[in-house]
């Protein structure tokens, strides 16, 4: 019996679908967004505060206050572009937004009277109130290495090197409390370094899978190690501290939407 000539059609035209490979992205630029870990940063047990007289002279007499400071969890938002020479080697480079807003802790140890506007308690008070504030910046360039990047998930490992840019100062603490009806501010450890730029080193692991045509669905873990200058001792009457650098990890979870821009088509077999 000789087959029905839709079954033949039907089987040429399904053939070579079958073996097609799918297309292989090389250019990918992606939007993604998550969230980053926090960690402590520095703690001061004892840092004492002298008590101002009349003309901002030292009275002799002084507060005591234990001072922590961390750096809280936060969103990160960026953007990237990806570069494949090779199957599965390829080249990238992001920027970011990475949060990292430094939270201050204020507990006094010692207070003495300090009448009418006790403003070592004001200022201990406002340190701790205050939300978390500030951000971070971090460009880096590197290497991807991908798997199975025809299949319909494809593993890949990043391997970064770049800078996070910090808009505020890790060391400097500034008191405020109010007197005579006006808001004023103390330094209570000053910044002689200021904020800037360090060098980071990073890893990534993660996953895409196509999620229509020209898309991915990304998902990654990553790991951001930058140095931070943090206070390793009271600051003295000068509001100096003794100050050194550490290097911290700061985990993030991202998610991501890939555009891809270019692709190696599939082999026929």
């Amino acid at each position: 019996m000789r087959p029905a000539p839709f079954v033949i059609l039907a089987l040429v035209l399904a053939t070579p679908a079958a073996a097609q490979s799918n297309p292989q992205p090389t250019i990918v630029l992606t939007i993604g967004g998550g969230v980053v870990t926090g960690h402590g940063l520095w703690t001061i047990e004892r840092q004492p505060l002298c008590i101002l007289g009349g003309g901002g002279a030292c009275t002799g007499t002084y507060d005591t206050l234990r001072i922590a400071r961390s750096i809280s969890p936060s969103l990160t938002l960026g953007a990237s572009g990806t570069y494949f020479p090779w199957p599965n080697l390829g080249f990238h480079a992001e920027i970011s937004y990475i949060g990292l807003p430094i939270d201050d802790t204020c507990t006094p140890v010692r207070l003495f009277p300090d009448p009418p506007n006790e403003r070592g308690q004001q200022m201990c008070d406002n340190l701790t109130a205050a939300k978390g504030t500030g951000g971070a910046i971090s460009m880096f360039v590197g290497a991807t290495l991908r798997a199975a990047s025809r299949k319909a998930i494809s593993p890949y490992a990043r391997f970064n090197v770049g800078i996070v840019n910090m808009t505020t100062s890790t060391t400097e603490v500034v008191g405020t409390y109010v007197e005579a009806g006006g808001i004023l501010e103390r330094q209570i450890i000053e910044d002689i370094n200021g904020s800037g730029a360090s060098f980071m080193l990073g890893a990534a692991a993660g996953l895409t899978t196509p999620i229509g045509t020209g898309y991915q669905f990304r998902l990654e873990v990553r790991d951001i190690v930058n140095s931070i200058t943090r206070v390793t001792g009271p600051a003295n009457d000068l509001a100096i501290a003794p100050t050194d650098s550490k290097y911290y990890h700061h985990l993030g979870l991202v998610m991501g939407l890939d555009i891809v821009l270019e692709r190696k088509r599939g082999r026929r077999y």
